[in-house]
């Protein structure tokens, strides 16, 4: 019951325990937010895109280093909450915005960010293809998009992912991302306990 509980809030995370699980689900997965925002090499004023942004702090992260419009969405209107609370002084300053969109069909106006990126969210998308097509939209040509999740294997070490994780084969992510115009390269990451998708609108 406790695993379970703890991956209907990490899918779609809500109040006081949705804040909770996400301030210890943030520990974990250090590592892989420093290796992801590496991989997404941010540079002079590009705006970016976090999707799945949960309490913003990977965005909190990026704006420390990164001069850049920074704009994260989830689809929790609670933990978006949180977001802004945590990054109250870069949205006073217009640095940063959140919203509470779905990935899959996003406001945003096509070719809007330069990069984006998620990081283990899409094992709780609605639908993959769907997804990166409406992210390859959004971004401008040549855009990237980091895709950062951790192996099956990992994913088959932790106890809360038996419930609600989709499992992807790296090939699986591969081919969407042509699919959806994009070419694709993967590098591991966290010792290869975890992986990025970098894709590259053509």
């Amino acid at each position: 019951m406790l695993k379970s509980f703890v991956a209907r809030h990490l899918s779609a995370p809500k109040g006081v325990a949705g804040s909770i699980i996400f301030r210890f689900m943030n520990k974990q997965n250090m590592q892989v937010y420093e290796e992801a925002l590496n991989l997404l090499d941010p540079s002079g004023d590009e705006n970016i895109l976090d999707i799945g942004c949960g309490n913003g702090i990977v965005l909190n992260m990026l704006a420390k280093r990164h001069g850049g419009k920074l704009v994260g969405i989830d689809i929790s209107e609670s933990i978006i909450k949180n977001a802004i609370k945590r990054n109250r002084p870069y949205v006073k300053e217009g640095r940063m915005a959140f919203f509470q969109q779905d990935a899959t069909s996003m406001s945003f106006e096509s070719g809007a960010f330069c990069k984006a990126f998620s990081i283990n969210t899409v094992y709780f998308w609605d639908d993959l293809d769907t997804t990166l097509t409406e992210i390859a939209r959004i971004l401008k040509p040549s855009g990237v998009f980091v895709n950062a999740l951790y192996t099956n294997e990992t994913l088959d070490t932790f106890g809360h992912t038996k419930h609600g994780y989709k499992r992807f084969a790296e090939e699986e992510l591969i081919e969407a991302g042509h699919k959806a115009g994009f070419s694709v390269k993967t590098a591991p990451i966290m010792d290869g306990a975890a992986y990025a998708c970098l894709y590259t609108k053509e």
